[in-house]
């Protein structure tokens, strides 16, 4: 059996070696039972959010099975911060980081 190999066609494209398109496969059926099981999730902890109301301990059988607890989290508001600071400390304080977005392309486009 030969060896497959990706192979950049252009700057920047690669075109994909049947190993790696098979694992794209099975990347898109992983992720289509993900969100299936999401929405089960989703489902679930709604039932389980109703039934504990206003309330933060669940228990079954004696036993705490779930916590709802309540969270304060602080932002800087960024956007507040550009009306009313002056644009050399924004600029002061900004930093610019870079990053990769991992997304899969339209089959329709």
């Amino acid at each position: 059996m030969g060896v497959n190999m990706s192979v950049e066609i252009e700057t920047g494209v690669v075109d994909f070696d049947a190993n790696t398109a098979a694992w794209l496969e099975q990347y898109k059926s992983a992720q289509v039972k993900i969100k299936e099981l999401q929405e089960v999730a989703d489902v679930a902890r709604a039932h389980i959010e109703r039934a504990l109301g206003d309330n933060q301990l669940g228990m079954f059988l004696n036993r705490p099975v779930v916590r709802y607890t309540f969270v304060e989290t602080r932002r800087f508001d960024t956007k507040r911060a550009r009306e009313i600071l002056p644009i050399q400390v924004i600029e002061a304080l900004e930093i610019v980081s870079t990053s990769r977005r991992f997304s899969l392309v339209n089959e329709d486009n």
